[in-house]
């Protein structure tokens, strides 16, 4: 990745943090760790830790994305010893739009199990 993806990714980050913090909702960055990467942001949401992968991309790779996140997600599981491995989320920044209109991807699965069917 070029640097002024690295640095376009890091500003993401940081914008996401800073906008669910003005809402009250306990976020940090998590630290790049490689193959044990953990995502990019924590959120906490009723008392539960969310693991947010953050995308700023002109190219869209859902599967990938998605891909990333549940790995990411059950390295910070295994880091923490947590018997279950937190919920996930892709955070897509659409160009030209605020955070607050950024997409939000989860499988049919977890949605179900979030919703308690």
């Amino acid at each position: 990745m070029s640097s002024y993806g690295k640095r376009k990714g890091a500003t993401f980050e940081t914008s996401v943090v800073k906008w669910l913090r003005s809402r009250d909702i306990l976020a940090e960055r998590l630290t790049k760790a490689g193959a044990k990467d953990e995502g990019d942001v924590v959120a906490f949401l009723e008392g539960a830790a969310n693991i947010l992968e953050l995308k700023a991309t002109k190219k869209l790779d859902l599967p990938q994305f998605w891909r990333e996140a549940e790995v990411e997600a059950e390295n910070y599981a295994k880091a923490r010893g947590l018997k279950e491995v937190p919920y996930k989320f892709v955070i897509v920044k659409r160009r030209q739009a605020g955070i607050d209109k950024a997409w939000v991807v989860e499988d049919f699965e977890q949605w179900t199990k979030r919703a308690g069917k």
